[in-house]
C-alpha cells in the first residue's frame, strides 16, 4: 500500500462553522494523530470541502477524491466521522459497501471506531446504520431551524449581506448605509432612464465612465486581471433589476425567494404579496417622484419592436435554430443570442457596449453556422461508421491502455522475481514475501482494469450513436434531436474559428476541419 495515497477527507458546512469540534483544524489534528499512531504507510494527501452540505456529493474535493479512487490511486480514506463524508445514508452506504471494496480502498471513520478491514463489505451493522439515519435527520432538522431563524430576522428588518442592494453597504452594527460611489451609479441609471434614455445608451455611458457592475463591485478591492476586462460591462437585465428595486426608496424587502427542497441550492421566486416590506428602514438613494417616473416609463415601453404586430402580421416570425442554447462566445464565455430578424444570426450581447473587447459585435449567421456544424458532424459520423465490430473490439481509451501497461509491468516484475530465485540472487523467504505483495497488486489492478474496460465499453460508440451517425449522413439538414444528442457546446471566436465540444467519445476523433470559411476545431 506504500505507493497508494492515504486520503484525509475534511468537510465543514456553514452550519458547522460555529462548533469547535467540527472545525477544519480539529478534524485535521484528529486525522494526523490517527495516522501517526497507526500502521498506515504511504503518501498522505488532504481533501477539503469548506462550506458544503453533506446531503449530496456535488462537492469539488470529494469528486476529485472519487476520481482518484476510480484510477486505482487511493489505498485508504480517513474521515473524522461518517457525517463528514456524507449525511445521505443511502449514497454514503453505497460507496462504503460497493464502490470502495471494488477498488480495495480501506475506509476509516475515526470517531465512529469504524475500519472497513474489520467489516467484510458492510457498514458495521445496525449501530452504524442508526448513526447514518440520525445524522441525516439532524441535518434536515437543523436546516429547518436555521431557515426559521433567518425568516424571523428578516421580519424584524435585520439586514444580512444578501439583502444589501447595490448602492448600500453594512456598517459595524450591520445597518444599511449609503455607499457613495455605488449610489452615484444608481442615481445616474434612474436619471437617464427617466429622461427617456434607452437601456443601450445607459450601458454605453456606464462602460465609458468605467463604472463597475454590482457583481464586480462586491469584490472591487481584490479585482484581478481575469475580471478586469469585463468588470464594467453592464447588461440590460442588471439595469432593469436596479430600476425596479424598491430598496432605493428606503424600503427593506426580504423573503423574495424560497428553497425548492432541502439540500437543493436552487431557489424559486415568491409572489410579491408574500414579500416582507419595511418602509423607512434605511436612507433612500432615489426620491419617490423619480422612482414613480421610472416605473411609469417601464410600463409604457411595452414589448420591443421586433415582437410587436405591424398591421395584421408579425414584423418577423420568431427565429429558431437546432443549435439554439448551445452556442457560446469563445472570448467572454457567454451564450450567443439568436436574433429575430430576416437573416437570423447568433451574436454576443454581453459586450455590445464595450467596443474595445475582442468579441464586440461578434456575429455569425445562423444558417452558416448550422452548415459548418453539420459538415463537421458528417465527418465525424463517417469515422464512427468506419468502426466495424472488429475495430470496435480493438478500441482502447488512454486509461485502458495505461491500465494494461501497468498489468504487463507487474507480470514482468513477477517473472523477473522468479528468475532471481532460480539464479540464486534471492532467498526463498524473500521470494515468497515479494511474490505475495506482487500477487496482491496484480489482483487489485485486475479488478480496476475490469472496471475501466467496462466503462470504456460504455463510452465506445453505442448502437444509438451509430444510428445517429447514419441519420446525419443521410439528412440534408441538422436536426434538433441530433444536435442535442451529439453536441455539448459550440464556441465561436472572432477569427471565424468554431470549436465543437461533443457529448460522446465516439466523436471528436480528429483535430480540426476546414469547413467553408470557418476552421472547426473538433
Amino acid at each position: 500500500m506504500a505507493d497508494l495515497i492515504i486520503a484525509k477527507y475534511i468537510r465543514l458546512s456553514l452550519d458547522d462553522s460555529h462548533t469547535d469540534s467540527m472545525s477544519l483544524g480539529h478534524q485535521r489534528l484528529l486525522l494526523d494523530q490517527y495516522i501517526a499512531d497507526s500502521d498506515l504507510d504511504g503518501p498522505v494527501r488532504e481533501f477539503v470541502d469548506n462550506g458544503f452540505s453533506g446531503l449530496n456529493f456535488e462537492r469539488p474535493a470529494v469528486q476529485e477524491l472519487l476520481e482518484l479512487v476510480k484510477d486505482g490511486r487511493v489505498g485508504c480514506i480517513l474521515v473524522k466521522d461518517f457525517s463528514r463524508f456524507g449525511r445521505n445514508a443511502i449514497e454514503t452506504g453505497y460507496f462504503i459497501e460497493r464502490v470502495f471494496p471494488l477498488y480495495r480502498v480501506r475506509f476509516i471513520s475515526v470517531s465512529d471506531h469504524f475500519d472497513s478491514v474489520q467489516h467484510d463489505g458492510d457498514t458495521g451493522g445496525m449501530e452504524v446504520a442508526f448513526k447514518f439515519l440520525m445524522s441525516e435527520y439532524y441535518s434536515r432538522d437543523l436546516s429547518k431551524k436555521i431557515s426559521s431563524a433567518k425568516h424571523e430576522k428578516a421580519r424584524r428588518g435585520e439586514a444580512v449581506r444578501k439583502n444589501c442592494a447595490f448602492g448600500y453597504k453594512l456598517d459595524d452594527s450591520r445597518k444599511m448605509i449609503i455607499d457613495p460611489e455605488a449610489a452615484e451609479t444608481v442615481r445616474i441609471i434612474f436619471e437617464m432612464y427617466a429622461a427617456s434614455k434607452s437601456i443601450s445608451k445607459i450601458e454605453k455611458q456606464l462602460y465609458e465612465e468605467n463604472r463597475p457592475t454590482p457583481a464586480v463591485w462586491k469584490k472591487y478591492r481584490c479585482r484581478n486581471a481575469e475580471t478586469e476586462e469585463f468588470r464594467c460591462v453592464w447588461q440590460k437585465s442588471v439595469i432593469l433589476s436596479i430600476l425596479r428595486d424598491e430598496q432605493y426608496l428606503g424600503t427593506y424587502t426580504a423573503l423574495r425567494t424560497k428553497t425548492k427542497e432541502i439540500g437543493n441550492p436552487n431557489r424559486a421566486p415568491k409572489s410579491k404579496e408574500d414579500w416582507v416590506r419595511i418602509q423607512g428602514h434605511h436612507p433612500e438613494i432615489v426620491p419617490m417622484e423619480l422612482f414613480e417616473t421610472v416605473q411609469e416609463n417601464l410600463r409604457t415601453k411595452g414589448e420591443p419592436l421586433r415582437r410587436r404586430e405591424v398591421g395584421t402580421s408579425q414584423r418577423y416570425p420568431a427565429s429558431d435554430s437546432p443549435l439554439k442554447g448551445n452556442v457560446f462566445c469563445g472570448v467572454c464565455g457567454h451564450s450567443l443570442r439568436l436574433s429575430n430578424t430576416k437573416n437570423a444570426a447568433f451574436h454576443c450581447w454581453f459586450t455590445r457596449s464595450a467596443p474595445d473587447i475582442a468579441c464586440h459585435k461578434l456575429r455569425i449567421q445562423s444558417r452558416e453556422l448550422e452548415d459548418a456544424v453539420r459538415e463537421a458532424v458528417v465527418r465525424q459520423s463517417k469515422i464512427v461508421l468506419n468502426l466495424d465490430q472488429d475495430n470496435m473490439r480493438s478500441y482502447r481509451s488512454k486509461r485502458q491502455l495505461d491500465s494494461e501497461q501497468r498489468l504487463q509491468e507487474l507480470q514482468n516484475e513477477k517473472q523477473r522475481l522468479y528468475e532471481s530465485l532460480v539464479l540464486g540472487d534471492i532467498q526463498a523467504e524473500e521470494y515468497k514475501e515479494q511474490k505475495k505483495a506482487l500477487d496482491a497488486a496484480l489482483d487489485r489492478h485486475r479488478d480496476v482494469h475490469g472496471v475501466i474496460c467496462e466503462q470504456a465499453e460504455k463510452n465506445a460508440p453505442s448502437a444509438a450513436i451509430i444510428k445517429a451517425a447514419r441519420e446525419a449522413i443521410q439528412s440534408d439538414e441538422l436536426e434538433r434531436e441530433l444536435a442535442d444528442l451529439l453536441i455539448e457546446k459550440i464556441l465561436v471566436y472572432p477569427d471565424n474559428r468554431i470549436e465543437i465540444q461533443w457529448k460522446v467519445s465516439g466523436f471528436g476523433c480528429i483535430d480540426a476541419a476546414d469547413t467553408g470559411d470557418f476552421c472547426v476545431a473538433i
